[in-house]
């Protein structure tokens, strides 16, 4: 995979715009990292994205969710396929682009 495309996601809205993206990005072979937080965590309980995520799963290098975001939020379910952990996960994934790659903020 030549390029790779990196999602913030804050908000749990603009799925469908997510979604378009990221299958984009997949027919274009880019490679795909995605961190969570914020209000976006609700999106670790919503099947739509689950699928998503599994159906791309080839093309995502990593799906990081905010574990600060999902107490505040007051989730508690987990999903096995993320990695929950802090914030230091998205510093790493926004360290390794380089100047080809892109990153999108929702």
């Amino acid at each position: 995979m030549d390029r790779k495309l990196s999602f913030i996601i804050t908000t749990d809205k603009y799925l469908n715009h997510i979604s378009g993206l990221i299958e984009a990005a997949a027919k274009k072979n880019c490679a795909i990292s995605v961190f969570i937080m914020d209000k976006g965590v609700f999106f670790t309980e919503n099947e739509e994205f689950i699928l998503l995520i599994k159906r791309y799963k080839h093309n995502i290098d990593m799906v990081s969710v905010c574990e600060h975001s999902c107490s505040v939020n007051k989730l508690i379910s987990r999903i096995d396929d993320f990695n929950y952990a802090s914030q230091f996960e998205n510093a790493k994934m926004i360290s390794g682009l380089e100047e080809k790659d892109r990153v999108l903020l929702f």
